[in-house]
């Protein structure tokens, strides 16, 4: 067969190739892009769960993926090297990232309260636990006090706490026990008298009738700063440089988070969040997981957590308590922590 001959054959079956790959990668141009969002364990980042099992990331022209990393830190270093769009992170990660030239911007609240609180071992004597904070302070004084890592956040805060009921921060002993899980454990042994962790680790005490939450940073409304500081806690990050270049990602992140905000904050839609958090996060194999899991929802239902506001003056707060805790040798000015388009309240 000749050169001719051949092109005389396949000519008619290069062309029906081309005319069906070209719509193929017309598709593909047209696919929505794909925003990778940080999740964590437990209830995890549950404003872009519930948006994407809902459609919503779809209707905003995005496809919504989460993927799992532990730790606010990682996240960031995630974002910058952009392994992922979007971080979960708390502004003071942030805020200390921008103080070492990282531009980043917090898009859309995610979970706006204090996380931490204070549980106490069940036969510590607490005489002045029913005046509350700051009375209930002097009785720490003297124990070991469980945090997450010596020089971590969860130790600032006890400290803080401390000073600011006018006792010093060495008046007790910090000892490393890590995240609520390990936290518990040595609770319950008895190697701290009380402990610096966040949820589930209040539940497994109320469950266990080991320990008691003695004070949480959701509700406190003692000291006045900490409260002032509602409306910051953890948001959705992306570059600022990103951000520039993709406005619409930004836009469709607010507008998503806002949407879920609004389901998530209807109780008639609890047990679809529950159903919705459990099927990435399952609780089958925790004793009493699925106890924990709801009760770990209502709390942060109870305390208005799952927001997407970013209040700017609770940044500021949050600053200035940086500033105070000495996590941080100079402030960051709130536009460059917040997007501006963020909402706020």
């Amino acid at each position: 067969m000749t050169i001719r001959s051949r092109l005389t054959r396949w000519l008619p079956a290069l062309a029906v190739a081309a005319s069906t790959a070209l719509p193929a990668q017309g598709r593909a141009a047209d696919a929505p892009p794909v925003v990778r969002f940080q999740d964590y364990p437990g209830h995890g980042n549950l404003l872009v769960r519930v948006a994407r099992s809902k459609g919503w990331c779809t209707s905003a022209g995005i496809t919504c993926e989460l993927k799992p990393i532990p730790a606010a830190p990682l996240g960031l270093q995630a974002l910058i090297g952009n392994s992922i769009d979007v971080a979960l992170a708390p502004i003071e990660v942030v805020a200390s990232a921008a103080l070492r030239g990282a531009k980043l911007r917090t898009v859309a609240g995610s979970a706006v309260s204090n996380i931490f609180q204070i549980d106490a071992g069940s036969s510590l004597k607490l005489p002045h636990e029913t005046q509350g904070y700051p009375a209930v302070m002097q009785d720490f004084k003297g124990r070991k006090i469980g945090v997450v890592a010596r020089g971590s956040a969860t130790e600032s805060f006890f400290a803080w706490l401390m000073q600011q009921a006018g006792h010093q921060a060495t008046d007790v002993t910090y000892v490393a026990v890590g995240a609520p899980n390990t936290a518990f454990a040595a609770l319950r042994a008895g190697q701290v008298d009380a402990i610096v962790s966040w949820e589930p680790s209040g539940i497994m005490c109320e469950l266990s009738k080991a320990c008691k939450v003695v004070f949480r940073g959701s509700s406190a409304a003692e000291p006045a700063l900490l409260k002032a500081m509602y409306g910051a806690g953890a948001g959705l990050v992306m570059r600022a440089d990103d951000i520039a270049a993709r406005p619409q990602i930004a836009q469709a992140v607010r507008k998503i988070s806002q949407q879920a905000e609004a389901f998530v904050k209807n109780p008639a839609n609890k047990a679809e969040v529950l159903r919705i958090s459990a099927s990435y996060f399952p609780t089958d194999s925790m004793p009493q997981g699925d106890v924990i899991a709801q009760r770990t929802l209502e709390l942060g239902l109870e305390t208005n957590t799952f927001q997407a506001m970013v209040r700017r003056s609770a940044v500021q707060a949050t600053l200035q308590y940086m500033q105070q805790t000495k996590q941080l040798s100079s402030l960051p000015k709130v536009e460059d922590l917040v997007w501006d388009g963020a909402p706020n309240d």
